[in-house]
């Protein structure tokens, strides 16, 4: 009898034991999971709030501009491409010129203020020592580029109310100042338009493993409205103000900047776009060819293009610029920087995503 209760207890035990293996087993398998891709890519907190509308932490104490006000997009994190500009273009200069100068930035978390030993302790100090901070309660992250975009503008349409034009500007873009205003001080600029490099056919990321990754679920149609770049681009106060208060009564929302205030919000208001691409630079090699010129005394077509990575280029082209204002005479189309460089082929990528744009020549 004994025995008979002893092989029905190891019989349980033994079936005790199979249960737990299949059970741990199930548990170390991988499961098919349903992940929310918005729920990964989607960064920003959408509040109650408009998304056009954003705290400020850290402000200007004054516009400064009696002609442009200037608003850089800046990563917090990266003081070497803002203080490149400060030396570049003075505080002073800018103010003879009636241009007065603002960096957009976002806040940084814990792991951003370890990785770029940048503390908010330090931007404080910054915004102290030369006045030109703006900085929304917003994380400085790609999906939060929309709303440190219209914090920008909302603030120069606030705050410069004498101004004739705002530029928008990466702080990694090299530009020739004066070759702007020259610009836009001549007959050619268009009224009530966005003035820039114009983007057209332009396609949404669709590999979920590009950081510009936009799914169906946040843009569904197949190709972007035309838009301008935001390497840099001109507009007129009333413009972009028609184009913040739409952002905050339509609370629509896209984490691509330009392509949304230059491209969705531009569309839904018809305003036009005046493409002055001709000015621009894909590739900062010609840039460096650009400065050769000055021992022949001429000027460079381009009046913008991205510094490849190098900040200092910023100040090299300005004093460049600045000398041959002066001094120097415009190219032949025969001799245009466009036609006579000689640089290895390099993929234009005046943009993050896929593009059709006009290509540049080269020799």
């Amino acid at each position: 009898m004994l025995s008979k209760y002893v092989f029905l207890l190891l019989l349980v035990c033994t079936g005790c034991i199979l249960l737990f293996i299949t059970l741990v087993e199930r548990g170390l398998r991988p499961q098919n999971l349903k992940i929310n891709l918005m729920q990964l890519q989607t960064v920003y907190e959408m509040t109650g709030e408009s998304p056009g509308v954003s705290r400020i932490i850290i402000g200007p104490s004054s516009c400064n501009a009696t002609f442009l006000i200037w608003i850089v997009t800046s990563y917090a994190g990266e003081l070497s491409a803002r203080s490149a500009l400060r030396r570049a273009y003075t505080v002073e200069e800018l103010q003879a010129l009636g241009i007065g100068r603002v960096f957009l930035l976002g806040t940084l978390n814990d792991d951003a203020e370890r990785k770029t030993h940048v503390q908010q302790n330090a931007l404080l100090d910054e915004s102290r020592r030369f006045n030109d901070i703006l900085q929304g309660d917003f994380l400085d992250t790609y999906r939060n580029l929309t709303r440190k975009h219209l914090m920008g503008l909302q603030w120069a349409v606030t705050n410069c109310k004498d101004v004739k034009y705002i530029m928008k500007m990466d702080d990694d873009i090299v530009v020739n100042l004066y070759g702007i205003l020259e610009k836009l001080l001549s007959d050619t600029i268009q009224e009530n338009s966005l003035i820039g490099y114009t983007m057209r056919n332009m396609i949404p990321v669709r590999e979920p493993a590009n950081k510009w990754y936009v799914s169906r679920m946040e843009y569904a149609d197949s190709i972007y409205p035309e838009f301008v770049s935001g390497w840099l681009y001109l507009v007129q106060p009333q413009v972009a103000s028609r184009l913040i208060d739409h952002a905050e009564s339509s609370r629509e929302y896209f984490w691509i900047d330009d392509v949304f205030v230059t491209g969705i919000l531009r569309r839904a208001l018809n305003v036009r776009i005046q493409n002055i691409s001709e000015f621009y630079t894909t590739d900062h090699r010609y840039l460096e060819c650009c400065m050769k010129g000055r021992a022949s005394l001429l000027k460079c077509e381009f009046l913008v293009g991205p510094n490849g990575g190098n900040a200092e280029l910023q100040v090299r082209f300005k004093e460049f610029a600045k000398f041959c204002q002066a001094n120097c005479t415009v190219r032949k189309e025969s001799n245009l920087v466009g036609k006579t460089c000689v640089v290895a082929y390099k993929e234009p990528s005046p943009y993050k995503g896929a593009a059709q744009i006009s290509p540049i020549r080269i020799l």
